[in-house]
């Protein structure tokens, strides 16, 4: 219906253009054969054809979708997060210093997952951890030359440990490293009462450096009834060319003090 109707309305602009050239639209044109083409019927005739085929190109052009905004190219271009079926929101974060690597991480209402991707295609090339916990969210570290990296690990309030993963071959290789523990000795905290606990062992991975070596810090802090009470130890650890962790060095600072001084 909609081409028919556009037919009908290109045969009357072209019988209106030749009416307005004094000309004969019903069948005039083959009877006026033998006549002599004026100046004016030529400019008039051809003027008709280019409005009718004008006509028929606005009407038939499809309508060109907008161009996007430059907000929308830019959002477009950045990682968002999306939610599957069973409403677990996924997440790319925390890229490889090289670009080539990144981190999809699942949050779910009962359970957290991260794993290693290639950034480009997307592709999931490791399974790195799972937890069955609400709380638990995770923080990546890498290493300048995306060969290792940190994954810290925080389980709610007030837990958090680190794992170090080596490159080995195509795949990185989870590294036991030993137990990190700062306690608290009896003297700094002073007799006194302490029911809250601010920080337990709290696992910081810091800084990796040029050779390798990884520092890390573990936060163990009590407080409440007026008295805070804490252990902040810094551990710089290297690993062989094997992977096998070594504490290179360990220093403990004590902190006794009552809340308000």
């Amino acid at each position: 219906m909609v081409a028919e109707g556009c037919d009908h309305a290109r045969r009357d602009s072209f019988d209106v253009r030749l009416h307005d050239c004094g000309l004969p639209h019903d069948g005039g044109i083959g009877k006026t054969r033998d006549m002599k083409f004026s100046s004016r019927f030529a400019v008039c005739f051809f003027g008709a054809i280019f409005t009718a085929l004008a006509y028929t190109a606005t009407a038939e052009e499809p309508t060109a979708s907008p161009a996007p905004s430059v907000s929308e190219t830019a959002q477009d271009s950045t990682t968002e997060d999306t939610t599957t079926e069973d409403d677990e929101t996924k997440k790319v974060d925390f890229p490889s210093p090289d670009e080539k690597f990144a981190f999809l991480i699942g949050h779910g209402e009962d359970q957290q997952t991260i794993d290693l991707i290639d950034k480009k295609t997307k592709k999931v090339l490791q399974h790195i951890d799972d937890m069955d916990m609400g709380s638990v969210t995770y923080r990546v570290l890498w290493a300048p030359d995306s060969r290792r990296f940190a994954l810290m690990t925080r389980a709610g309030h007030p837990n958090q440990d680190v794992m170090v993963f080596l490159l080995n071959g195509n795949k990185f290789q989870k590294i036991k490293i030993p137990e990190l523990t700062a306690e608290i000795p009896a003297r700094i905290k002073a007799g006194k009462e302490h029911p809250h606990v601010a920080a337990n062992n709290w696992q910081e991975a810091e800084k990796w450096n040029k050779d390798g070596s990884l520092l890390l810090t573990i936060d163990n802090t009590i407080d409440g009834a007026g008295h805070t009470a804490s252990a902040t130890r810094t551990v710089l650890l290297g690993f062989d060319k094997s992977g096998k962790p070594k504490i290179l060095k360990s220093t403990v600072k004590y902190e006794s003090r009552n809340d308000g001084d």
